[in-house]
């Protein structure tokens, strides 16, 4: 069984590892291989911004990114080890993360993936999440094609 907490600044390298191994499948896509760096998160959790992580074992298994802007929760990097996949640990730290941000007042939640994900846009549609825009791309995503950034929201 999984607990949620908080992560801790000093577990930055083990949170940049399961989002980098959890978005490997995104790999043939990117310019660089990375979905992140130690410095990227580091620089997310100073500026004020949550990650909460799924430990098993005395192991993370899964991380989550959230951020609040006003009455608007958004959260990202939503990552889970690849051989876990599946097991509910993805849903359970979402969850946790509309809690969050729910609990801080906020009246909805949003997220963005790439078109390229085609398996993630009726995922979130289950649970509750509708597209509410898109955009081409831009270069900080550093994707090797055109693509289109999809925006999706729904209320909490």
């Amino acid at each position: 069984m999984f607990t949620i907490r908080f992560a801790a600044i000093e577990e930055t390298d083990q949170v940049v590892h399961i989002i980098n191994a959890a978005f490997e499948v995104e790999r043939p896509f990117r310019l660089r291989g990375e979905r992140t760096s130690t410095e990227d998160v580091q620089r997310l959790m100073l500026d004020g911004n949550t990650f909460f992580i799924a430990e098993e074992d005395h192991r993370i298994v899964g991380t989550v990114y959230v951020r609040i802007t006003g009455h608007t929760g958004y959260f990202g990097m939503l990552a889970v080890d690849p051989t876990l996949q599946r097991s509910g640990i993805g849903r359970a730290l979402r969850e946790h993360a509309e809690g969050l941000c729910k609990q801080r007042g906020c009246t909805e939640m949003t997220l963005t993936t790439g078109d390229f994900r085609t398996e993630l846009l009726p995922y979130y549609s289950r649970a509750g999440y509708k597209i509410v825009s898109t955009e081409p791309g831009t270069p900080e995503w550093s994707m090797r094609n055109e693509f289109r950034i999809v925006h999706m929201a729904k209320m909490l």
